[in-house]
């Protein structure tokens, strides 16, 4: 008995396989043979049904052709399958039956859960379930709108692929591309090649390399490109776009303009808080400031930008922080710059280097006037050193001290407090005599960095020592330290012209 069983069983195994697949006539209004390049089709009207394994097709009308194992369907075919969640309409249809391809043409439509793809020219294969369409199409979800002249989608995956002339859309995002792979499931688009996008908030990117995008997020990755708004030019090698926090992140070679404020950030780690309107850069960190043609730039480890309040917009640097300008080099603990009033603030151990004087102070105030150095305010253990045509150090420290340039070099300095002072005096027959004074408070002013007239205005020690009598002792009040080695260079704190970068 169990051989008999196992004998109808293998009997009834072809018939189960040719079911599968053999493309079958399930229903028809009408059927008539037609005589086709010596072949016998069958033509089918009206109500047509066709069936492959779980696939059912059905039409107006078609012709089945048993021998090649293939159909043709005409008029509001419709392909269902019943193992994969899949609806496919068009007007026309070639199905191989052997390959298990479906050709669609003209007003296709096909559905996949909540994906639905829009063309006129349809390859679906149902072997690997990727359908493929050329000669344009639109694919629709619940959170984008694609658009491109070709592309594949795969029903396993959820996956879609778009090529040439890619279009991505949605309430937030419009974005071009020429490659772009896109997750239905997790709403995720990956570009290749150059890119272009415009937010809802008229911030525009561009990319050469490509992009990452997830609308459901909303999050977004450049790789080596740029984005440009009312506010502000961002470009590095990374730049991440939070818009559900309003920040941008960028990381590596970045470049962040403020056209506004002629200022630059630079830096290999940023983050822009869009609605605070702050900026935080980190790693390699300086930023430059355009005043009236010339450029001030400031590095440190850690910089900080607040343009939130259009009348107290300020910019602080961090530790280690080195300064460069064409007339002015520094170096400092922490520094912040004032955008409203040109106010350079300079804190812990400060050092101002101008031209051949050095200035010293527990902090430093800085107001530049007409892109110019015009005054320094100097609080607890002022020292002003100034070097001579003879290599000769003139000196004046104090309390607190107001130091006055005029182009670029030194023109008058108020000591209050503690003030004491070196100056050397050239005679008219070459004799070098050291004049060196104590006084509470004073004036000194100055020509080419000599002192040439000195102001006490309380009680005054003071002595001239010629210059066979001067004792190294002599030339140096207490504190000095004459530190040019330290003296920032250009390309010590601008790294972007660094060679190496």
């Amino acid at each position: 008995m169990r051989t008999f069983f196992i004998y109808i069983f293998l009997l009834c195994l072809p018939l189960v396989t040719i079911g599968q697949t053999t493309v079958r006539l399930k229903r028809s209004g009408k059927l008539t043979l037609e005589d086709i390049e010596g072949r016998k089709i069958q033509k089918l009207i009206d109500s047509v049904w066709l069936v492959q394994g779980t696939t059912n097709i059905y039409c107006d009308s078609a012709y089945l052709d048993k021998l090649s194992n293939s159909a043709q369907a005409f008029g509001k075919v419709t392909i269902i399958d019943m193992e994969d969640p899949l609806d496919i309409k068009s007007n026309y249809l070639e199905y191989d039956g052997n390959t298990r391809i479906a050709y669609l043409r003209n007003n296709v439509v096909m559905k996949d859960d909540s994906t639905t793809l829009y063309t006129d020219s349809l390859d679906y294969y149902r072997d690997n379930q990727v359908a493929k369409y050329f000669g344009g199409g639109k694919l629709v979800d619940a959170t984008n709108d694609l658009t491109s002249r070709r592309g594949l989608y795969s029903t396993a995956t959820k996956k879609a692929e778009f090529y040439d002339s890619v279009y991505l859309k949605n309430e937030e995002f419009d974005l071009y591309t020429d490659q772009l792979i896109y997750d239905t499931r997790t709403s995720e688009a990956i570009t290749k090649g150059v890119t272009i996008g415009i937010t809802d908030e008229a911030d525009s990117l561009k990319t050469a390399t490509g992009l990452l995008y997830n609308r459901q997020t909303r999050y977004a990755e450049i790789y080596y490109g740029r984005i440009i708004n009312q506010d502000f030019y961002i470009e590095a090698d990374t730049i991440q776009s939070l818009d559900s926090i309003a920040t941008y992140k960028a990381y590596k070679n970045i470049e962040m303009i403020s056209s506004a404020d002629s200022l630059t950030i630079y830096g290999d780690e940023v983050i822009y808080n869009k609605e605070l309107e702050t900026a935080l850069a980190y790693e390699n960190a300086y930023f430059k400031k355009l005043i009236e043609g010339d450029s001030l730039f400031i590095k440190g480890d850690t910089l900080f930008s607040d343009q939130s309040n259009p009348e107290n917009k300020y910019l602080t640097v961090f530790h280690d922080v080195e300064m460069f300008k064409s007339d002015m080099q520094g170096i400092a603990d922490s520094v912040s710059y004032n955008f409203t009033d040109s106010t350079i603030n300079m804190f812990q151990n400060p050092i101002i280097w101008a031209q051949d004087s050095q200035i010293s102070a527990d902090s430093i105030d800085i107001i530049l006037v007409e892109n110019k150095v015009r005054k320094m305010d100097l609080a607890v253990r002022s020292f002003v050193i100034s070097r001579d045509s003879l290599e000769q150090f003139n000196q004046v420290s104090g309390r607190n001290m107001e130091v006055f340039f005029k182009e670029g070099y030194l023109e008058r300095t108020n000591v209050k407090g503690n003030g004491e002072t070196i100056y050397h005096v050239i005679e008219d027959n070459g004799a070098v005599t050291m004049n060196k004074s104590l006084c509470s408070d004073m004036a000194l002013y100055f020509l080419d960095n000599s002192i040439t007239e000195i102001r006490f205005y309380t009680e005054v020690d003071g002595a001239l020592i010629p210059s066979p009598e001067i004792q190294a002792t002599d030339k140096r009040l207490r504190g000095f330290k004459w530190q040019i080695e330290r003296q920032p260079k250009l390309r010590q704190v601008a790294l972007h012209l660094r060679y190496d970068r």
